[in-house]
């Protein structure tokens, strides 16, 4: 079902019930009007009629023709019910029972009944009666008059409110749907140009009405998210585009190796040297495809919040980087307070990340060159926890730093490309961006610098430790 039509129906039940709920009060306190109107007239007769008996002088049983206004009716009746006078020598019924003369002995009444005619040809009427003392001892008055007055008055009252509620009621649902359908019409517009938009254009965005509303900041809204996932979205492209062109580079010179190694006439010589250069290309692509799924997997599975001793991961991360067969000696030391020094995060995550910065670090120290891993919580803010690599290399070109911790960015692209000097590993150019989204993860940063005065680099990750200073 449409909204628009929702609403028109929900508008047009809440418009009836309200028109209900008013009415339902009008008439009664129209009636209730009308009735403390009927009872002042027949205090008012009553009194008449009072008067009337104190300036007849009637003895008691004596009955004598009583005088009220057309309309009404008016007994003397003793405490039995039985009558004495009476306003109308053709009514002869009491118009009070015996148990209601009895109760008007004590003070005022009023009661609703039906009046008896005499004639059998005459119809009932309902009245109002009204019962009190009369004065003399032991006996009571009745007034009463006819209520159709007040229920033809009632009656119409409430025939009038249900036509208006009918006209209402027919021009509140057509006018809600037609509002209903004024509102949303923005809403339908953006609707049809999102149907319309594709995933390279969404930077476009939506077109948003004018006005402060909830529609035009749901518009905002919407606009705010495509612009997200354009950005995404090229960013995507981009990281495909790298990936590309990184995976073109080794493919291709393994296409043409294998190719050399096809040709006739080639010595065991050559065919060694083609292998060799085959194997070297086949790891490149093998690292290459393990950093991009570890970086995928960064970027979109939530970090492992638990507390470690960053400490111990510092001197595990030291150790791992002397291990193995290292043709260039390069010395790493880890500063570090006494003790341990408790953190939470994610410590596969965070090992990844300094393991990635100290090879970093290896890659460019001279041979006899000193990393330091700096190991404690951040200046001035003990709730962060503070890691800071420092080498002896020749530093981050000035160019470099911004967007060192980019995809595909490499600080030396003719060196890193190769095997170094000292034989290091090439750099896939995935390092530090592996870095950046380690941090992110855990709501932390990576940052760039050389060191003052030239000769070294130095890399700084933060991240909140979530367990006090």
């Amino acid at each position: 079902m449409p909204i628009r039509l929702k609403l028109a129906l929900q508008f047009t039940a809440v418009t009836l019930l309200l028109l209900l709920g008013i009415g339902a009060l009008f008439v009664l306190d129209l009636r209730a009007d009308l009735r403390r109107s009927v009872d002042g007239g027949l205090r008012a007769r009553a009194e008449d009629l009072i008067t009337q008996l104190d300036s007849t002088g009637a003895a008691a049983g004596q009955q004598r023709r009583l005088r009220l206004p057309e309309g009404s009716y008016g007994q003397v009746l003793d405490g039995t019910g039985r009558l004495v006078m009476s306003t109308d020598d053709a009514q002869s019924r009491p118009l009070l029972s015996p148990a209601q003369a009895a109760a008007a002995l004590t003070g005022e009444h009023l009661y609703n009944g039906v009046l008896q005619p005499d004639q059998v040809s005459a119809r009932q009427q309902q009245i109002r009666i009204l019962a009190q003392p009369a004065g003399r001892t032991g006996q009571v008055i009745a007034v009463a008059t006819s209520r159709e007055v007040l229920d033809e008055a009632s009656e119409r009252g409430a025939a009038q409110l249900l036509i208006i509620g009918t006209i209402v009621l027919l021009l509140a649902g057509p006018g809600a749907w037609l509002l209903a359908r004024a509102a949303l019409r923005p809403v339908e517009r953006m609707r049809a140009q999102a149907a319309e938009l594709q995933a390279s254009d969404a930077a476009v965005g939506l077109p948003v009405p004018g006005g402060r509303d909830e529609i035009s900041r749901l518009g905002e809204t919407l606009n705010g998210l495509l612009s997200r996932l354009h950005e995404a979205y090229e960013r995507e492209r981009a990281f495909v585009a790298d990936a590309g062109h990184e995976l073109r580079t080794p493919l291709s010179v393994l296409r043409g190796e294998l190719e050399l190694a096809l040709r006739p006439g080639r010595n065991s010589e050559q065919l060694t040297a083609t292998i060799e250069v085959a194997a070297e290309q086949t790891e490149r692509l093998i690292r290459l495809a393990e950093d991009l799924l570890v970086l995928d997997r960064d970027e979109h599975e939530a970090a492992r919040f638990v507390q470690f001793d960053l400490v111990e991961l510092a001197e595990q991360a030291r150790q791992a980087a002397l291990a193995g067969h290292r043709p260039r000696p390069v010395a790493i030391v880890v500063d570090a307070p006494d003790g341990p020094l408790p953190v939470s995060g994610d410590p596969d995550r965070i090992r990844r990340a300094l393991d990635n910065v100290v090879l970093n670090a290896r890659r460019f120290s001279p041979p006899g060159g000193e990393i330091r891993i700096a190991v404690g919580l951040a200046a001035g803010d003990p709730q962060l926890a503070e890691l800071v690599v420092t080498d002896q290399g020749p530093g981050f070109a000035t160019e470099f730093l911004p967007v060192a911790f980019e995809r595909f960015r490499r600080h030396d692209p003719a060196r890193t490309r190769a095997q170094h000097d000292g034989g290091e590993q090439a750099s896939t150019g995935l390092g530090l961006a592996i870095v950046r989204s380690v941090m992110r993860a855990h709501s932390g940063t990576a940052t760039a610098a050389n060191l003052e005065g030239g000769g070294g680099a130095r890399v700084t990750l933060r991240w909140p430790t979530g367990t006090g200073s």
